[in-house]
């Protein structure tokens, strides 16, 4: 009778007067790289290797396939090609840590309850339990479950209220460009003065601040921009007046377009000084030089985040703690509300469907069913 094959271990292997922990795995010698003395990384690496070999089941019964393999599944199968890998993955890791024990039959509303209130926040634990909801459909259609769970949701988040008076708006711009409001005097002779404090800690937001006022543009997909035609970011054509908010070739959500968006006479002025300062001029030979690539940038590096340089001129503008970087694009919204500007023109620029741009910016237009309320 042949002799059951052992699972992959560790052996500690004498080479050359050396000792080095190896995986043995059948037949198969596999160096770690690990001394004798680095046992617990060995061990971390014989986890990795095993992890790598293991194979999660295709297709059974809901009462028998771990929620863990579902997310796998997904996680090789289909994660890479969704619009947002990255984000996807590490919703994917969230879950797992929850749900990965769990059998796919256990999804009932309180375990989706109960993993709401793990994560703390009704918003993200709404995206995560559409992923996953995502990742079981997936499995269902290609590799079959003999039944399909109901999930429970949270409800969705009310529309933001909160957006940027245009007072507001232009605090919020002089305190990125460096000016703060200090107090001058002692007692009831004091006033308010303004003064500029040259803080290149947060002078690169200026830049995102007017084309997020102007455009509607999110604060990633501005980060992203460059001036010129990109697979990882969109691009501002200053010739044509219109930012492209896409890399070429991308792939995006169907609630998160990125429509290209017309610029207004005022940030084209602000977007070719700005290509100019950064080095993109035409010689005397009528040859372009290249410059640096990010629009917005700092000190010649593209911002991967902006929040702490963000609250910083919130502080100095005397702005409350609700005046984050998506502000802006909800500013452009309730703005163009304001300005009677046509739906489906406004929802456009935005990337909005009409029904989208009126539940969400209409309600904040001082003129709102005016005409109704008239009507006799």
């Amino acid at each position: 009778m042949p002799q059951k094959r052992k699972p992959p271990r560790l052996w500690l292997r004498r080479e050359g007067g050396k000792s080095n922990w190896v995986i043995l795995d059948g037949a198969k010698h596999i160096r770690t790289g690990c001394a004798s003395h680095e046992a617990s990384e060995a061990e971390r690496k014989l986890a990795e290797y095993i992890a790598s070999k293991y194979q999660a089941p295709r297709g059974g019964r809901a009462a028998e396939i771990t929620i863990g393999d579902v997310l796998l599944v997904y996680l090789e199968e289909k994660a890479p090609s969704t619009s947002r890998p990255k984000e996807t993955e590490a919703a994917i890791a969230r879950l797992n840590e929850f749900f990965g024990a769990y059998k796919v039959a256990d999804i009932k509303g309180k375990l989706c309850r109960d993993f709401v209130a793990h994560r703390g926040t009704q918003a993200g634990a709404r995206r995560d339990l559409e992923v996953l909801r995502a990742a079981i459909r997936y499995y269902h259609k290609e590799y079959g479950l003999d039944v399909l769970p109901a999930f429970t949701l949270p409800e969705k988040s009310q529309p933001r209220e909160r957006y940027l008076t245009r007072p507001e708006a232009a605090l919020l711009l002089w305190a990125a460009l460096g000016w703060e409001k200090v107090k001058e005097g002692e007692g009831p002779n004091s006033y308010d003065k303004w003064i500029r404090r040259r803080d290149q800690k947060r002078s690169h937001l200026a830049r995102l601040i007017l084309i997020g006022l102007y455009t509607g543009t999110r604060p990633g997909a501005i980060k992203g921009l460059q001036w010129m035609r990109n697979t990882t970011g969109g691009w501002a054509d200053v010739e044509r007046g219109v930012i492209f908010r896409r890399a070429e070739g991308e792939r995006v959500a169907h609630n998160k377009r990125k429509p290209p968006v017309k610029m207004a006479r005022r940030l084209l002025a602000h977007m070719k000084r700005w290509r100019r300062l950064e080095g993109w001029e035409v010689d005397a030979e009528g040859k372009e030089r290249v410059g640096l690539r990010f629009v917005v940038h700092y000190q010649g590096k593209p911002i991967v985040k902006e929040n702490k340089a963000f609250r910083s001129a919130r502080s100095a503008a005397g702005l409350s703690s609700d005046v984050t970087p998506h502000i802006l694009r909800h500013t452009r919204g309730t703005w163009l509300a304001q300005a009677h500007v046509p739906p489906n023109e406004a929802a456009a620029s935005l990337g909005l469907t009409v029904e989208e741009y009126e539940r969400t910016y209409l309600h904040n237009d001082p003129e709102f069913q005016r005409s109704a309320a008239d009507a006799y």
